[in-house]
C-alpha cells in the first residue's frame, strides 16, 4: 500500500491504482463508468476504397468472456468479501450474460472504493436506468442497505423519441455514505418564478419586499406557557400549541412579522419574507441544469464526449459532499469534468482513466502541464520499460502521440494496423482521407516495415506512419518509405509513409502530417495541439 498523490492524473486500469492506496484516504468518490445500456458510441472515419474504420471511443457493452467468468466464480466463493452475496443473487438471477460480466467488473472497483473511503465519506455513483436496479443491490452489498441516502434523477435532456415507450431523458445518480457521520453541506437553491409569484404574494410596502404566512403553531397540545392562549387564540381548541412563547409573539407582533387576516376570528400568521427565506433545499429530482447536448447548454464546455457531463452537475455534488481541501476521487475521469469542478471549489482531486489519449485531453482543460501524471512514461525509459511490461500498453500509448490518432481495439491480428485518423481536409490528389499508424516495441523489422507499407497500400490510406521506439536510420527503410511517393494538401506536399519514434518525440521532434480530424469532435486539429 502507498500514499495517493492527490492534484495528479493516474493512467491505467482504475481497479490496479485503487488497490495500491491506503485506506481511508479518500472523502468523496464520483464515478461515471461506461453503462451496460447494449450501446457503442462509435466514432467512425471516412476511409474511401478500405471501409469505414471505426473506433469505440466509449466501449458500452461488455461481453462475457473467459476474464469474467473468473471474477464471477472468485466473488461466488469468497463469502467474506462485501459484495459476494449481491453477487450470487445477480447470477442466479441474470446467469452468465454480459449484464453480469458489466456488473462482476463494477463490483471489484466499488469494493475499493469503499475500502478507499473515510468514515465520512459519499459515494456518486452516475449510470443509466439499464442498469441501475443492478448497481444498486452491488451498492447495497458493498455499503449496506442502511448507508443509501438517495436515488437521484437528472434530467438531462427535454424529450427523446423511442418507439412503444416512454422516451428515455434522465440518468440515475446513487448517493450512499460510509457512516451516517457523512458530510452534508445544506446547500440551497433558488425559488423558481411561479413559485414565489404562488406563494410570495403579500407585500406590505414596508420595504421588506414580498412575504407568505405560515402557521405560528404546531401539532399537541402543551401545558406549559406554550399551551396559554394568547391575543384570545386558544391552541388547545384546536390541539396544537404556540410554536414559541406568548412573550416572543408579542415582540413579533411589535415588528410587524404577524399577518392579522382581515376576516374576523382567523387566526393569526407568521410573515416568511423572500429576502430572509434560505431557499429550497436540494432535490432528488435535477431538472435545473442541462445536459450538453441540450439547447442552451453552456456555451464551450463541451469537449466531444458523448458522455461528458455538464461541470454544474459536478459542482452541486462536490459542494454537497465534501468541504474545501477534501479529497475528491474520480475513477473513471474521461475528459476530465469532475477534475475541473473539484479545481474550481478549492477541493484537492485525483483522477484516473484507461485511455492515454483522455490524459491528454484533460491536460489541456485544466491548462497545466506541469500536473503529475502517474503510469505514463515522461521520458524514453519508462517508455521502453512500458514496452517491455504492457506491450499493448504501449501500443495506445504511443498512437496517441499523435493528434487525431486513435488506437485500434483489437491488438491481436490487427492486420497490421494499430492506430487510425481521418484527414481534416481531401488531399488534392488522393481519394481516401484515411490515415495509419503501425508501433514497434522492439528492435526495428525491415520485413515488417514493409508489410506495414503494404497495409498502407492496400487500404489506400492517404498516409501512414511506423512508430519506433528509437529512430529507424537504415538506408532501406528510407528507401523503402519515399518509394510511397507524396500527396498535397491544400498544395502542401506530404510523405506518405513517415519514420518516427518515442525519442524523437521526447526530444519535441513530430512527424510531418497533414493536419487531422479531433476524433471526438470531429474539428480539425493540428499535430502539436495536444502535446
Amino acid at each position: 500500500m502507498g500514499a495517493l498523490t492527490s492534484n495528479a492524473l493516474y493512467y491505467g486500469d482504475c481497479l490496479d491504482w485503487m488497490r495500491g492506496w491506503d485506506a481511508e484516504t479518500v472523502d468523496l468518490i464520483y464515478l461515471d463508468p461506461p453503462f451496460n445500456s447494449n450501446a457503442d458510441y462509435n466514432m467512425l472515419y471516412a476511409a474511401d476504397g478500405g471501409g469505414d474504420a471505426q473506433f469505440r471511443a466509449f466501449t458500452d457493452t461488455w461481453s462475457w468472456d473467459d476474464a469474467a467468468a473468473d471474477r464471477t466464480n472468485d466473488f461466488l466463493g469468497a463469502v467474506a468479501r462485501p459484495a459476494h452475496n449481491a453477487v450470487v443473487g445477480l447470477y442466479r438471477m441474470l446467469g452468465e450474460c454480459g449484464m453480469l460480466a458489466y456488473l462482476t467488473y463494477m463490483a471489484e472497483r466499488l469494493e475499493e472504493c469503499h475500502r478507499l473511503l473515510k468514515g465520512t465519506g459519499s459515494i456518486y455513483l452516475h449510470c443509466d436506468p439499464t442498469a441501475s436496479h443492478y448497481l444498486k443491490a452491488l451498492m447495497d452489498g458493498v455499503f449496506g442497505p442502511a448507508m443509501f441516502r438517495n436515488e437521484i434523477a437528472w434530467k438531462r435532456s427535454h424529450s427523446h423519441n423511442s418507439a412503444k415507450r416512454y422516451g428515455p431523458v434522465h440518468d440515475v445518480i446513487l448517493f450512499y455514505s460510509v457512516s451516517d457521520a457523512y458530510h452534508w453541506s445544506d446547500l440551497r437553491q433558488p425559488y423558481d418564478t411561479d413559485y414565489i409569484a404562488r406563494y410570495f404574494k403579500f407585500d406590505d410596502d414596508d420595504g421588506r419586499g414580498r412575504y407568505w404566512t405560515g402557521d405560528l403553531t404546531g401539532s399537541g397540545t402543551r401545558r406549559g406557557e406554550t399551551g396559554l392562549p394568547w391575543r384570545g387564540f386558544d391552541p388547545n381548541t384546536k390541539s396544537r400549541h404556540w410554536g414559541v412563547q406568548p412573550s416572543v409573539l408579542d415582540q413579533l407582533d411589535a415588528d410587524n412579522r404577524i399577518y392579522w387576516p382581515p376576516t374576523e376570528g382567523a387566526w393569526p400568521k407568521l410573515k416568511r419574507y423572500l429576502s430572509e427565506a434560505k431557499g429550497v433545499p436540494l432535490q432528488d429530482l435535477i431538472c435545473d441544469i442541462r445536459g450538453l447536448s441540450t439547447m442552451g447548454a453552456p456555451k464551450g464546455e463541451r469537449l466531444g464526449y458523448q458522455t461528458q457531463k455538464p461541470a454544474d452537475l459536478l459542482r452541486r455534488f462536490i459542494e454537497a459532499s465534501s468541504g474545501p481541501g477534501d479529497l475528491v476521487l474520480d475513477p473513471f475521469c474521461g475528459c476530465g469534468t469532475t477534475i475541473d469542478a473539484a479545481r474550481s471549489l478549492d477541493r484537492r482531486w485525483a483522477g484516473i482513466d484507461i485511455s492515454s489519449f483522455a490524459v491528454d485531453v484533460m491536460l489541456e482543460r485544466l491548462g497545466d502541464r506541469t500536473i503529475a501524471v502517474y503510469g505514463i512514461p515522461q521520458d524514453l525509459r519508462s517508455a521502453k520499460r512500458l514496452a517491455r511490461d504492457d506491450p499493448f500498453g504501449f501500443e495506445t500509448w504511443a498512437v496517441n502521440r499523435l493528434a487525431g490518432f486513435v488506437p485500434n481495439t483489437k491488438q491481436v491480428a490487427d492486420g497490421g494496423i494499430d492506430g487510425r485518423a481521418t484527414l481534416a481536409l481531401q488531399p488534392d490528389d488522393w481519394d481516401s482521407r484515411l490515415a495509419l499508424a503501425q508501433v514497434k516495441g522492439g528492435k526495428h523489422s525491415a520485413s515488417q516495415f514493409r508489410d506495414f507499407c503494404g497495409v498502407t497500400e492496400s487500404t489506400k490510406a492517404a498516409v501512414g506512419c511506423y512508430i519506433t521506439l528509437t529512430p529507424v536510420n537504415t538506408e532501406a527503410a528510407r528507401s523503402d518509405a519515399a518509394g510511397m511517393g507524396k500527396i498535397a494538401v491544400s498544395g502542401e506536399p506530404y510523405r506518405r509513409m513517415n519514420l518516427w519514434s518515442i525519442a524523437d518525440y521526447f526530444d519535441d521532434r513530430r512527424p510531418h502530417l497533414p493536419p487531422m480530424n479531433n476524433p471526438y469532435t470531429g474539428k480539425p486539429i493540428m499535430q502539436a495541439s495536444l502535446f
